[in-house]
């Protein structure tokens, strides 16, 4: 057995606290107590078992008990664990389900698990790797003498973001994946006998099942609601977190921003009890997370709980965090004649190191390079790509602040106008405050033309009444606040720019389409 499941089986059959999720269909709460959680994920693995090669186990569906448990059934059977997501709104249900069957096929998945109108769809491609049913696997007698004939090296296989290109997928030992969560759990102090978490991140997604795993071998009591249930209604987020009395969550930039912007719909919670929110998964925006917490204030919010916090996929989850209790801490700076605020995103995470290369101090920006003890092994079919010495390129560019991590943007991103280097979130920042812009739906991107010259174009999703109006607004506010001028502001339908599984915008793919 592995060193992660037995840490999961440690963990789950001492609690004596409750997984409980939300069933979207009936907006009702399921409460199971994690022992019985560990009982079902045995005979999960019992089924896994019977299979004459045991290969990776694939899952895909809403976060149901049996799913959650159908993870730690995976590596109780000595196999990795691969998550993708359900079909997005608008896919065509049979080209999805012939895509995900064929990614699960390419990275040595022998069996998908799933549930309801998803189990159905992979079922009918008729393709390999065999498809079960998680309620039949789950029903599977358990077995007092699981045969494992070997544990696989890799615990997750994790799908990357993919936002600067195309996604790869990381191969997570169980060693990294247990030194991540317990370098979270350390940071962040938690506690099993009194911390509370409630989350709706998807847990295909890297910091979704980071969160969970955390919460699972932290020992504590955990709410999960499906995203798409957070999606229909993102101002229950706050009535969630009151009903569960979370002291935990976490989510993008975005997710609090909505709340903070539309704190006026919130009423009758208690946020009390919060103490640490976790904003992580894409550029922090320390106007809409100060807004957050500005708004939440008389619903008990504390300003001790922000937690801006950086990682990735190919690190497990998480590098930094503050240390606790710290909130949200702004650095400012001058570039290019013009006042810049950024999150301070603290120290690595026990276990972790980073550097800023090329630099020789702090306060200048340079890439950041990662290693540590929760670091892939590398991606799956290219082990040794991207890793120089131990040392993971990441891509992003940043700077330390007394040893922290800020983070400006990303190295493929940068946008550079008349010498002048840009980040594209500083415009979308700012162009996102527009009416009829739908906030965290706007692309700014970098584009030649004629002789090598770069001009501005800025993409956004569009929900007011009259184009031009908004159009010209956004080109006003970015000259004013930004200092310079785009070339031009494409106003699309909402749900149009082309994102990630996790929900990122690809801005390449968006400047791809501009230039066409």
């Amino acid at each position: 057995m592995s060193v992660l499941a037995a840490a999961m089986r440690e963990a789950m059959t001492r609690s004596p606290h409750d997984l409980v999720v939300l069933d979207k269909k009936t907006d009702r709460w399921t409460a199971r107590p994690w022992p019985e959680v560990h009982g079902m994920a045995e005979r999960i693995a019992a089924r896994l078992l019977q299979q004459d090669h045991v290969g990776a186990v694939g899952l895909v569906g809403e976060p149901t008990i049996e799913l959650i448990a159908a993870i730690q059934g995976a590596w109780l059977a000595g196999a990795a664990v691969s998550i993708l997501p359900r079909p997005r709104r608008g896919a065509d249900p049979a080209d999805w389900a012939h895509n995900t069957m064929t990614r699960f096929s390419g990275i040595g998945v022998s069996m998908v698990l799933s549930h309801g109108e998803t189990l159905h769809l992979l079922a009918e491609t008729e393709s390999t790797p065999a498809v079960c049913g998680l309620a039949e696997a789950a029903s599977t007698p358990a077995s007092n003498d699981l045969r494992i004939p070997r544990d696989s090296e890799a615990a997750i296989l994790q799908g990357t973001a993919g936002s600067t290109g195309d996604p790869r997928t990381a191969v997570l030992s169980p060693t990294a994946v247990v030194n991540n969560m317990r370098g979270i759990a350390e940071r962040l102090q938690l506690d099993g006998a009194t911390d509370r978490g409630c989350s709706w991140l998807p847990i295909y997604h890297d910091m979704g099942l980071a969160f969970l795993l955390t919460c699972v071998l932290s020992g504590m009591p955990l709410w999960q609601a499906p995203t798409g249930a957070f999606s229909a209604a993102p101002l229950r987020w706050a009535e969630w977190l009151s009903a569960s009395a979370a002291t935990l969550t976490a989510g993008p930039n975005f997710g609090y921003a909505t709340l903070g912007r539309f704190s006026a719909r919130v009423s009758d919670v208690d946020l009390g009890p919060l103490r640490i929110a976790i904003n992580g998964g894409e550029p922090v925006d320390c106007e809409g997370f100060q807004q957050f917490a500005t708004t939440m204030a008389p619903y008990g919010f504390r300003a001790s709980a922000p937690t801006p916090a950086y990682g990735m996929a190919e690190s497990t989850c998480a590098v930094t965090m503050p240390e606790h209790a710290q909130g949200l801490r702004i650095d400012q700076r001058t570039e290019s004649g013009r006042l810049q605020k950024y999150a301070v995103l603290g120290r690595p995470i026990p276990g972790m190191e980073l550097r800023i290369s090329p630099a020789e101090s702090d306060d200048v920006i340079g890439e950041v390079e990662i290693r540590g003890t929760s670091m892939m092994s590398g991606y799956f079919g290219d082990t040794a790509s991207d890793l120089d010495a131990g040392w993971f390129r990441t891509g992003d560019i940043g700077y330390l602040v007394g040893g922290e991590l800020v983070i400006c943007g990303r190295s493929k991103e940068v946008i550079t106008i008349a010498g002048r280097n840009i980040f594209p979130t500083e415009i979308e920042q700012v162009a996102g405050q527009v009416d009829g812009v739908r906030q965290g739906a706007v692309v700014a991107v970098g584009s030649e033309s004629g002789a090598a010259r770069a001009r501005l174009l800025i993409a956004a999703e569009f929900l007011g009444s009259n184009h031009e109006v908004t159009r010209s607004a956004v080109i006003k506010r970015v000259i004013s606040l930004c200092g310079v001028t785009p070339a031009d502001v494409v106003l699309v339908p909402p749900g149009s720019l082309p994102r990630t599984s996790s929900g990122k915008l690809r801005r390449l793919e968006v400047g791809r389409q501009l230039a066409t």
